[in-house]
This record gives structure tokens, C-alpha cells and sequence, in this order.
């Protein structure tokens, strides 16, 4: 019998939004180098919609979601995850409190894609920011990419509060096309500013850009695909 003590297992702390946290797990199995079933990354993941609205929240208008994820994460202590990674950027905005509750590793998606950006970095060029109103206003992005005095571009605040959020909101009542067409359009208003490429930076936006089959995934960084992609290198 195989002893399953023997494999690290990836902890997923999902729900935010749900289809993001499958589109994750997906994106996982595809960038594994596995050759069959027993190669793969083993995964338990706590995917439940009913976390509170992180943008509410950080607008003072809801419940904080620090509770409901930090019970998420105690589910995942408790069932032996190695390594834990939630695929939402604004969810990041609790990161440092959440991983002061826990000795396991907490990924932050922020820090790998700022990383990843500097990988392939031409000094001087600007990049775009294409987020939440939450995440925006934390500044989350803001913070890392000043770290390496990256230039920046985002959007206008009009735009974010009027076209951006619906589109966020689309793609969770499975509205993804309506919704990436709106991201495409944002998405050309920052590469007309300036912007060399894209961070995606809430992981609806490429449910949105993919059901279109956008151009603008060829400029961006997909920051579920790099957290995946973290993920992958940690375990293989």
C-alpha cells in the first residue's frame, strides 16, 4: 500500500471566486510535468463561496473575510498540507495575518509575480495593473513593484468602479464573455498609457480573456498561471 505520508500535499484556500479557485486547479494539472495519475501534485482544497466580499469588506460596507478564510486555512492545517496557496490577489491584503496563524507556508502571489516581471524586465518600461478597486486601494501591487522602482500604470478610478467591478462580478454569474471584453478594453486603455505588458492581478480576469480568446493574454501576466506555476516548482 502506498504511504501517503511520503508526498507533500498543496493546501488550496479557494472560494474567492470559486470558478477562480477550479480554474487553479486546472491550470495546476496542466503545467505538471506529471506522466500519469500517481505523479501529480496531491491537492485538498477548501473551496467555499460563502467567504465574505473582500471588496465590502475593505470598503468598510461588510464582514472582514479574515475569519472565514483563516478557518479555511485551520481545515487545511489540520489534514497535513505542506504548502498552502489561495488564487485570489485581493485575498493577499490578509496575507501576513493569516500566516502568522499558521507555521506553514503561505505562497504570496504577489511577490511571484513581481519576480517573474523582473525576470523579463526591459529597464524603463511601464507596466499595467489591472485590478480590483480592493486591491488597488491596498495598494498591493503598488508596494512590490516600487520595491524595484518598476514604473506603473492603472487604470482610472471611474473605470475601475464602473467597468472593471460589473466584469468582476459578470464572470461570477457566468457571464465570462461580456466580462472579457470589458478586461480587453481595460486592458488596451493601460497599453495605451504606456504599458509594455499586463498584470492580471484578480484571477477572474483571464475566465474573462480566455472566453474571448483574447490578444491581450500574449502582453500579460497571468497571475494563476504563475502561482500554478510556483506551485509545480515547489513540489517537482
Amino acid at each position: 500500500m502506498i504511504d501517503f505520508s511520503e508526498f507533500p500535499t498543496l493546501g488550496i484556500l479557494g472560494g474567492m471566486g470559486p470558478g477562480a479557485a477550479v480554474d487553479f486547479q486546472q491550470r495546476l494539472l496542466d503545467a505538471s510535468p506529471a506522466t500519469k495519475d500517481q505523479e501529480h501534485i496531491p491537492t485538498i482544497v477548501w473551496n467555499h463561496g460563502g467567504i465574505p466580499d473582500r471588496q465590502l469588506a475593505l470598503k468598510n460596507l461588510g464582514e472582514s473575510p479574515f475569519k472565514a478564510m483563516l478557518h479555511g486555512l485551520k481545515i487545511l492545517e489540520r489534514s497535513g498540507v505542506a504548502k498552502v496557496a489561495i488564487p485570489c490577489n485581493t485575498a493577499h491584503f490578509w496575507h501576513a495575518d493569516l500566516q502568522q496563524q499558521t507555521n506553514i507556508e503561505i505562497l504570496n502571489m504577489i511577490e511571484i509575480t513581481v519576480q517573474q516581471i523582473l525576470d523579463h524586465y526591459k529597464y524603463g518600461d511601464k507596466v499595467g495593473i489591472l485590478a480590483t478597486k480592493g486591491a488597488l486601494s491596498t495598494e498591493l501591487y503598488q508596494r512590490e513593484l516600487s520595491k524595484y522602482n518598476i514604473p506603473y500604470v492603472m487604470n482610472s478610478e471611474e473605470e475601475i468602479e464602473k467597468k472593471f467591478m460589473p466584469a468582476v462580478y459578470a464572470v461570477k454569474r457566468n457571464e465570462s464573455e461580456k466580462a472579457g471584453i470589458i478586461f480587453q478594453e481595460l486592458s488596451q486603455r493601460l497599453i495605451d498609457v504606456g504599458a509594455g505588458s499586463i498584470i492580471l492581478a484578480c484571477t477572474e480576469i483571464p475566465l474573462g480573456l480566455h472566453a474571448i480568446q483574447s490578444p491581450i493574454l500574449n502582453v500579460s501576466f497571468d497571475t494563476t498561471q504563475l502561482l500554478a506555476d510556483a506551485c509545480v516548482r515547489w513540489f517537482y
